[in-house]
């Protein structure tokens, strides 16, 4: 399975920052035709392969991983060419290597090396290259599940090639703060907003951090702030918007985490004179994918938690082969947030690269750990095309 080195090579001198997958996705698609997928490209420019008769009543296992990359980075950056795909002491360079072109190379390999086994397959398996994840978890993704209604998802963002049960919810939420702007000089005729913002962050700082075992805190971190007017000219500002980007647990809901900052807002302002005014919202979006469908996104994304057969199964399935079977978390969001959290099919994870590589300047992987990720891939696409303990259908 050399190859997959090749193909991951070729992956990281195709650029493909989200809206812009075309030739990624198309290179993907020639790769998986030529070991025997059947393939098909969606709507929002997902690329699809699949093997297996995919009857009723037989699991459909979907393993998906995101073609897209952040944008490319300023060149100064980089040690190395984030499009040269070099090859360093073991290590395999290039932008979105590591997250998370390798994976994909990796299950195609894999998958692909047991094209006729599973092609007789009673089941399905299918493997999804997925656009537009940077942009927004899931959103793009959800083409692909209308159409495949998977038993089990398998989620191929970095992991060091160790099985993942789960990750914290992600929310970007947008605070706007009214105050009354005054010159600078009669400062108390006003109400500044800015200060107001500056004791709302001391208050959150101080709410509750509800504690998952495995996933970890609750945290609230503001990103960029803009107040008005700017530049000011010896005006007290008399209002500041500010995005927070909030990582949250599976029970926590959105009316839950608004409700933080109004509360905050309560304590922090309880002895103004004159309370400034809070609006909350969660924020939405919108951009095309490279086949110009819309996605428009409120920008929420829930964590979620598997457990039982299909854990049991894949950790089986890794110790099979060699590979460690303890299971482990995402300290980031992934295309999980849709299929375990919004939709609840039983998920998992598992990838190649290390999850601190991701988004960072000489992002690599290493070699060896290409081949152990196809074999993985092959190992968990064979266990849980067997496996009938998890649900028939899509929920």
């Amino acid at each position: 399975m050399d190859h997959v080195v090749s193909l991951a090579q070729r992956l990281v001198r195709t650029p493909s920052p989200s809206g812009q997958e075309r030739a990624a996705v198309e290179l993907l698609a020639d790769s998986m035709r030529a070991l025997g997928f059947a393939v098909r490209i969606d709507a929002a420019g997902n690329a699809i392969g699949t093997l297996g008769r995919g009857l009723p009543g037989h699991p459909r296992v979907v393993i998906d991983g995101h073609v897209d990359t952040i944008p490319p980075p300023a060149y100064g950056d980089w040690s190395r060419d984030p499009f040269g795909a070099e090859i360093i002491d073991d290590r395999l360079y290039g932008l979105g290597v590591c997250d998370q072109k390798a994976s994909l190379a990796a299950a195609v390999a894999g998958l692909g090396s047991m094209a006729q086994q599973f092609a007789a397959s009673p089941g399905l398996v299918a493997l999804v290259a997925s656009v537009s994840e940077e942009f927004m978890e899931g959103a793009a993704l959800a083409y692909a599940l209308d159409v495949l209604r998977p038993t089990c998802v398998v989620i191929t963002e970095p992991s060091e090639l160790k099985l993942v049960v789960g990750h914290r919810g992600r929310a970007k939420f947008q605070v706007e703060i009214g105050g009354r702007s005054a010159h600078a000089a009669r400062a108390t005729d006003g109400v500044n907003a800015v200060e107001a913002l500056t004791d709302l962050l001391v208050e959150l700082r101080r709410a509750p951090r509800p504690h998952h075992s495995r996933l970890g805190y609750r945290d609230i971190t503001c990103i960029d702030v803009v107040s008005s007017p700017f530049p000011s000219v010896s005006t007290v500002p008399g209002r500041v918007q500010a995005r927070f980007d909030v990582r949250f647990l599976p029970e926590d809901t959105e009316s839950e985490l608004h409700a933080l900052f109004s509360h905050a807002a309560a304590r922090a302002w309880d002895n103004w004179p004159q309370p400034p005014v809070l609006s909350v919202s969660t924020v939405e979006v919108s951009a095309p994918t490279y086949t110009g469908q819309e996605l428009a996104v409120r920008e929420i994304a829930p964590g979620w938690w598997t457990e039982g057969p299909l854990v049991d199964t894949a950790r089986a399935a890794l110790a099979s082969i060699g590979l460690s079977d303890a299971p482990g978390t995402y300290s980031f969001c992934t295309n999980g947030s849709l299929s375990a959290g919004v939709r609840g099919v039983p998920t998992i994870g598992f990838g190649v690269g290390e999850q601190h590589m991701a988004h960072r300047a000489d992002e690599y992987v290493h070699v060896d750990a290409l081949l152990d990720g196809a074999r993985g891939y092959a190992a968990l696409a064979a266990a849980l095309l067997e496996d009938r303990t998890t649900p028939d259908t899509c929920p």
